[in-house]
């Protein structure tokens, strides 16, 4: 699997790009992960410099800074389909209204005219391969309803021919270090730790958050004072 990505500056939020090592035929697909406010021209440069084109993107939860830039994203890729979590898929009506009053505040300029984009709402456990990838959602509410770990797997070749056969997306759940904050709108710290314990039964598998930099499951196990 190769991985590539861009920091949009609202908030540092880690745009992900995600392929096979060894793609079938000439093509070469991919899945994006998040949508962060301004990433689209730098994600657009990207992936015209390794000749990624991105069939998906994979929404980590429906917080503004992870989400607004996908009608972005979609003016330059547009057959990109979006895929979010059911239960968060509400806050794309109205983002800033979905925090805090004063993040809220804060990002009412920002927003402007809005509309909810088209997603696909994911189900708890779904499953599918796409751009030569196996890809499988599981909630792990907490930091929101719909907080996903997208766990993405690279069927190209023999795990161990690979360099990187498997990798989790953990956005704003588990950080290197840290967690999300459960204080927002939608949080709950009791859902929360639930949905860390999980961690404890999962294969050691490097983790990409949406945040700051990675890190393993099993690193995280053993220092992050979180878990």
């Amino acid at each position: 699997m190769e991985i590539a990505g861009v920091r949009a500056e609202f908030l540092d939020v880690n745009c992900y790009a995600v392929a096979a090592e060894h793609p079938e035929g000439q093509a070469r697909e991919c899945l994006l992960v998040d949508a962060g406010f301004d990433c689209a021209p730098r994600m657009k440069t990207l992936l015209d410099e390794l000749g990624w084109t991105p069939v998906a993107v994979l929404l980590t939860h429906g917080h503004p800074d992870h989400v607004l830039g996908l009608p972005r994203l979609r003016e330059v890729f547009p057959s990109l389909q979006a895929h979010l979590a059911a239960p968060d898929v509400y806050r794309l009506a109205d983002p800033a209204g979905t925090l805090s009053p004063e993040l809220g505040q804060m990002l009412g300029g920002m927003i402007g005219d809005w509309t909810a984009p088209e997603v696909v709402e994911t189900a708890d456990g779904a499953c599918w391969q796409a751009a030569g990838l196996v890809i499988e959602a599981t909630y792990a509410p907490g930091h929101t309803e719909g907080s996903t770990l997208w766990r993405v797997r690279d069927t190209s070749g023999a795990a161990e021919d690979l360099e990187v056969p498997e990798v989790l997306f953990t956005g704003d759940v588990l950080f290197a270090g840290s967690i999300g904050r459960t204080d927002l709108p939608g949080g709950d710290d009791q859902a929360m730790r639930t949905s860390l314990r999980m961690f404890a039964s999962m294969p050691d598998t490097p983790i990409l958050p949406g945040h700051g930099p990675g890190s393993t499951i099993a690193h995280e196990l053993r220092t992050n004072p979180f878990l």
